[in-house]
């Protein structure tokens, strides 16, 4: 089940966010390892192009709910769904350091709908 879920039309380029939120302190995204973005089709496999893709930005310094995103540019999508895996480091404010992998549900709508 994705952590959250976006409509897009076709041919539309926005950014699409992953978020990770903490019970208790605060989190900040490692910049090394470069968190990246995967997209996935509907049957599983790594849409093309969209393979451990550099994100386009992510939120600095500590923070209870930090964000990661990747400006998502539609035009060479099919409509349908896809599933956006975001992959980053966050270290903790209890020294803790682990992998993070928000995911979003991502639906192309055709550019009629």
């Amino acid at each position: 089940m994705p952590d959250g879920f976006v409509k897009l039309r076709k041919g539309e380029k926005r950014p699409v966010y992953g978020q990770v939120t903490m019970l208790t302190g605060t989190l900040t995204v490692a910049g090394t390892p470069a968190p990246t973005a995967t997209l996935y089709g509907a049957d599983g496999n790594i849409v093309p192009g969209f393979s451990a893709t550099a994100v386009s930005g992510y939120d600095s310094g500590a923070r209870t709910a930090p964000r990661v995103w990747l400006l998502l540019n539609t035009a060479g999508l099919s409509a349908g769904f896809y599933t956006l895996m975001f992959v980053f480091t966050g270290n903790g404010s209890d020294g803790s350091s682990r992998i993070y992998e928000p995911n979003v549900g991502v639906q192309i709508l055709a550019e009629t709908e």
